[in-house]
């Protein structure tokens, strides 16, 4: 071996040994801060993108209200609704203002929360999941929220298809919103100019929680927005929820708790290590 090999030879080693020294020096609180879930409150807009139009009421009603409270600008869109059971509605070019949207829109006034609009399609939608997430992303693209929120769709006891495809399809367009060529490049060729990254990502509706939202002074605002959809109301269900924020709450000095799972951006590709 020459002299010059020799001398690479070694650099390379001495490179190498300075590079696993600095990463054995901060691999503890490294891995600790790759693992942490994102800072909500830091946020400064929050999309919130429901199946029907009283899940985010039901599963994250408290936190929107917190939000609120703290001075995000929250939006909320509706991805299904009951225009097909309206016998008034014949097709888009005799759009009605139905029950379930009038509900939806009368929570959303009284919760400080804004209205991203109603995609328009059936309860119980046969679309796929990209094609809701294709009518999702101008959304996101529009607002460019901090954070979007939604249903888990991975969560073990979920059987409604429209939940599976809903929390699927935000966890594309919260990917794809990001892409300068998706889903095309503009009339002229050229790269897309109204790209988004989010900050992260969330779900409710989650049995794999690794943040607890303290609703204990919103829980009435809550209960309230969600009593305000009235062609929904179930007294069992009423119930339920709030025997729900109790349970999450137990262990805590919290009255009342809403469970959410958080991912960073980087932790929404390409990430198992666990999010803690």
């Amino acid at each position: 071996m020459s002299i010059k090999e020799t001398i690479k030879k070694r650099n390379k080693q001495i490179r190498l040994s300075a590079e696993r020294a600095a990463i054995n020096a901060v691999a503890e609180v490294g891995v600790d801060a790759l693992c942490a879930p994102p800072q909500l409150a830091k946020a400064k807009k929050v999309l919130f993108v429901q199946p029907h139009p009283d899940d985010n009421q039901i599963g994250a009603g408290g936190t929107m209200a917190w939000l609120v409270s703290l001075g995000v600008e929250v939006y909320e869109l509706t991805v299904t609704d009951d225009r097909y059971a309206d016998p008034r509605y014949k097709g888009k070019e005799n759009e009605v203002v139905t029950t379930r949207q009038k509900e939806a829109m009368a929570a959303q006034k009284y919760l400080g929360v804004k209205n991203a609009g109603f995609l328009g399609f059936a309860d119980k939608t046969r679309a796929s999941v990209d094609e809701i997430s294709q009518a999702i992303l101008p959304v996101i693209r529009e607002i460019k929220p901090d954070f979007v929120l939604t249903v888990d769709p991975t969560l073990v006891s979920e059987c409604h298809s429209d939940h599976i495809k809903v929390g699927t399809a935000v966890k594309y367009a919260c990917i794809d919103s990001w892409c300068n060529f998706y889903p095309d490049f503009k009339e002229d060729g050229s790269f897309r100019d109204d790209t988004w990254k989010c900050q992260g990502i969330g779900f409710y509706y989650t049995d794999k929680p690794n943040a607890l939202i303290d609703i204990s002074d919103f829980e009435e605002k809550k209960m309230e927005s969600i009593l305000l959809h009235k062609s929904q109301y179930d007294a069992a269900l009423t119930l339920a929820i709030r025997l729900q924020q109790q349970f999450f709450a137990k262990g805590t000095e919290f009255k009342a708790a809403e469970p959410l799972r958080l991912q960073s951006a980087l932790q929404m590709h390409c990430f198992n290590l666990p999010i803690e």
